[in-house]
């Protein structure tokens, strides 16, 4: 997830550009372009569904609602985005190379929009943290600490969701 927080420019990733079809298409194709580049996989595109994941994003960011915006609102955001891009097939991959010993790459060929999902909401949440805290929130995660994020993700999309810093995690610099 590292790789992905570098690819993306902070100063051009903010909430609000996300709520543009064409941003949000940018950012969901740079973190599955990152994933496979990762891992050596092609990355195949469902259009219908992006597009379906957009409207989705923008219906669940309408009922993101706090009588004050604070950092819940923020985490509840994240938590959004990972939902809506798990629920909706927006991406697949399929192995160029492949190297059997390698936990992660079976992860994301068996969990395509869960680990998509899960990366975009996690890169998204590390941007704005480390602009916050100056130090980075994400870890290196174990093929089993990610394979058992996106099962859950996909089993559960809004409860995993909604925990997706304590399945991935994240720190925080709210306590």
């Amino acid at each position: 997830m590292a790789e992905i927080a570098a690819l993306t420019n902070p100063d051009v990733l903010t909430l609000g550009a996300l709520c543009e079809e064409p941003s949000f298409d940018r950012y969901i194709d740079t973190v599955a372009t990152a994933v496979a580049d990762r891992f050596t996989l092609k990355v195949h595109k469902n259009v219908v569904a992006r597009r379906l994941a957009f409207s989705a994003w923008i219906d669940g960011l309408a009922r993101v609602s706090r009588p004050q915006i604070d950092y819940r609102s923020f985490i509840d955001v994240c938590a959004t985005l990972i939902d809506t891009v798990a629920r909706h097939r927006t991406v697949s991959f399929s192995a160029m190379v492949r190297d059997p010993d390698d936990r992660l790459i079976a992860v994301a060929l068996r969990y395509p929009n869960e680990v998509t999902a899960l990366t975009a909401g996690a890169t998204l949440y590390d941007l704005y943290v480390t602009r916050l805290t100056g130090a980075p929130s994400l870890e290196a995660l174990s093929p089993l600490v990610l394979e058992n994020a996106a099962a859950n993700l996909a089993g559960y999309p809004k409860a995993a969701a909604a925990r997706f810093r304590e399945l991935l995690r994240l720190s925080t610099p709210w306590s």
